[in-house]
């Protein structure tokens, strides 16, 4: 396989010369494509120009430089640049100028291309490990989920062609049982994500690609120990700003064979890392929780979400009462109130930040539709505010 080397750049040169750095301490690397995106504003224009520089000092390989005469956007930018290097190449690894390759990188990378070139199941390879704490079951290097990582990436062509800017993947994914449960486990945070996108609030191209690998049942590789180090979390950044939670330990060992799982399968343990991470506890079924008093959520709004932890730590949810919403969340069906007769439940908790609207609530369940009183119970009776 041929493996096209892509760093994308614009205007901030000394992360960018880090980057550089990185990648020449890897061993094999004869060639590099490099794609700076157009100048924004006369403001970025020196850091933009001295960006230029860093790239046409690389003398250490050979470089396919692309040099945009307009400011295209993150999202045009990554998304065509990977098209037009997948022209020549079988492979991708991509990296942004702020993601920072361990000597060891592309050398993992590359044996993770090998092993699982032939299984369209297994999505995406990334570089940096998510910092949250999953214990090794055995001697492998590296676990599956359904997240891609943005931060020091690669994939196939094959799978790269599935890529698509879909705006209705949300609506599907709610309007399905299991779907939304994946959903409520690898990206919550996504609904977010997309609608801000539609807003012009952000211009990711990532939340689609993580998107369409949840909504796939796509498996995405992760190694335990990170060969990614993210420094563009110092405000420097145009999408992202100041912050140390994503600083992880860095791997640095120098050789040898990448140890693989016998199986490619999700751990328990994975999904409860990552429904902490970026998903939601709703969707995450364990036994003891099925043990637990089963009650219907009244109130999917954020009363519910400022509580959702412990909530799910005290109860089981079989199903949500809302007017506004319909379709799924978490795996838990969405109902009205009109549907609740059809539900098995030992409690109705109202999750309603107003106390009036609480009590009127409480009033029409036990009035109109005949629920005990003693099955009627509050945020506040469940020991959540």
């Amino acid at each position: 396989m041929e493996t096209g080397i892509i760093v994308f750049a614009y205007n901030r040169s000394c992360h960018l010369k880090q980057v550089i750095d990185g990648l020449k301490e890897n061993k094999g690397i004869s060639k590099l494509y490099i794609f700076q995106d157009g100048l924004k504003c006369e403001q970025h224009r020196s850091e933009w120009e001295k960006t230029r520089q860093v790239i046409d000092e690389i003398d250490w390989c050979e470089v396919v430089s692309h040099y945009e005469a307009c400011n295209k956007g993150l999202s045009r930018s990554i998304v065509d640049g990977i098209n037009r290097v997948f022209e020549e190449n079988d492979t991708v690894v991509v990296l942004e100028d702020d993601c920072v390759p361990a000597p060891r990188f592309i050398e993992f990378m590359e044996q993770c291309f090998e092993k699982y070139k032939g299984d369209q199941r297994v999505y995406s390879v990334g570089g940096y490990s998510w910092p949250i704490n999953i214990q090794r079951k055995d001697e492998s290097d590296i676990y599956f989920c359904r997240r891609i990582s943005s931060w020091g990436w690669g994939t196939w062509k094959d799978r790269w062609e599935k890529y698509e800017q879909d705006y209705t993947f949300l609506q599907r994914m709610k309007s399905d049982q299991k779907l939304s449960e994946e959903l409520g486990i690898w990206g919550n945070d996504l609904e977010r994500t997309l609608v801000d996108r539609v807003k012009g609030l952000n211009d990711s191209w990532a939340v689609f690609w993580a998107l369409k690998t949840i909504e796939d049942g796509g498996f995405c590789i992760n190694p335990y120990t990170s060969f990614i180090e993210n420094i563009g979390f110092d405000g420097s950044g145009v999408h992202c700003g100041k912050t140390d939670s994503y600083k992880v330990e860095l791997n640095t060992c120098t050789g040898g064979k990448i140890c693989f799982p016998k199986e490619i399968s999700i751990q328990e343990e994975t999904e409860n890392a990552f429904a902490k991470l970026y998903g939601c506890h709703t969707a995450v079924r364990h036994e003891q929780a099925m043990a637990r008093d089963r009650i219907l959520v009244y109130g999917l709004g954020n009363s519910f979400f400022e509580n959702e932890e412990i909530i799910n730590r005290s109860y089981n949810i079989v199903a949500f009462i809302d007017k506004n919403r319909k379709g799924y969340y978490a795996g838990r069906k969405i109902v009205k109130v009109e549907d609740i007769a059809e539900y098995d439940y030992d409690q109705i908790l109202i999750t309603i930040k107003s106390e009036t609207e609480r009590a009127r609530v409480a009033c029409r369940l036990a009035g109109e539709y005949q629920v005990p009183s003693e099955k009627i119970i509050s945020v506040n009776d469940a020991g959540v505010t």
